[in-house]
């Protein structure tokens, strides 16, 4: 045994998406409350990094995002941290919805790590933890 309970990132970020997906619509056992959403998400942002190609794709949107608001002339000079602040503001200033905040959290650990500094720390300090918790 490799890790504590020897999942995989695919295998993890499966059963997070299902347990956030069955959590979210709440008339089951599993109820997630919205204001914990965008922890589930970021987790399952997390664990898409190295998972299959399947969940890949998720952390491509996230860069996608940074580089669509540095791409445009309109905006000036814009760095990558604007964007990280943007999307954390999106999630904890506005009121909880679901859809918002599992699209905001699944993204935002690409992003953060993307935009480098002080936005990397979480995203790969918890990356770090939860690969080594779950092989």
């Amino acid at each position: 045994m490799s890790s504590l309970i020897a999942m995989g990132a695919g295998g993890a970020a499966t059963v997070t998406t299902m347990y956030l997906y069955v959590g979210i619509r709440g008339k089951n056992k599993i109820k997630v409350e919205d204001e914990h959403v965008p922890y589930w998400s970021f987790g399952i942002g997390l664990l898409s990094a190295n998972a299959g190609t399947a969940f890949q794709q998720l952390s491509g949107v996230g860069e996608q995002l940074g580089a669509s608001f540095q791409g445009n002339a309109a905006l000036g000079d814009w760095q990558t941290g604007a964007t990280a602040a943007l999307l954390t503001i999106a999630v904890f200033g506005l009121k909880p919805r679901p859809w918002k905040d599992a699209l905001c959290g699944a993204i935002a650990p690409s992003l953060y790590a993307s935009a480098g500094g002080f936005w990397a720390i979480p995203a790969s300090v918890l990356s770090g933890l939860i690969n080594s918790f779950i092989g």
